[in-house]
């Protein structure tokens, strides 16, 4: 573990065998996560979270309920879906939104959640890549992937 926070340290034999400590300072890159909240109560860490669901503010890049509700019922393709939702996305409010997060997300560790198990077919998989195609050339956002139960444990 780094002695300083933000920095790696080395400790080099000098002249006279005598130890001199080398501070280098280290650019911390923060990530975009993705997860399930059953799997977020049991992974640990400081994140900021955003759960993209409804009635947690965020309504703006929440898939609309009909296109949901046909999904699940089989009369939506996940093609379909995907469609309409990427389209919801390019929105103005939407894009402002994921402009937001997108530049927390370079300071700080963000996790986009949502109650949805199946990470195949998943909006908040959409919603992240949709932020890096967008983002990740202007900002150094890092999109990591699904957060898996393990993550942290030792």
């Amino acid at each position: 573990m780094p002695l300083f926070s933000g920095h790696v340290t080395e400790i080099i034999l000098g002249p006279g065998n005598k130890n001199i400590l080398r501070i280098f300072p280290v650019e911390r890159i923060e990530m975009l996560y993705t997860a399930s909240v059953s799997v977020l109560e049991k992974v640990g860490g400081e994140m900021k979270l955003y759960y993209v669901m409804r009635s947690h503010g965020n309504d703006v890049v929440i898939p609309d309920q009909p296109d949901l509700d046909q999904y699940r019922d089989g009369i939506l393709t996940w093609k379909g879906f995907r469609v309409n939702y990427l389209g919801k996305l390019m929105r103005s409010e939407a894009e402002e939104w994921m402009r937001r997060v997108s530049a927390e997300a370079v300071g700080e560790d963000v996790v986009l959640v949502s109650d949805e198990e199946d990470v195949r077919h998943c909006y908040r998989v959409l919603l992240a890549e949709m932020m890096m195609n967008m983002f990740s050339g202007q900002m150094k956002l890092r999109y990591m992937g699904e957060l898996r139960e393990t993550r942290g444990s030792s």
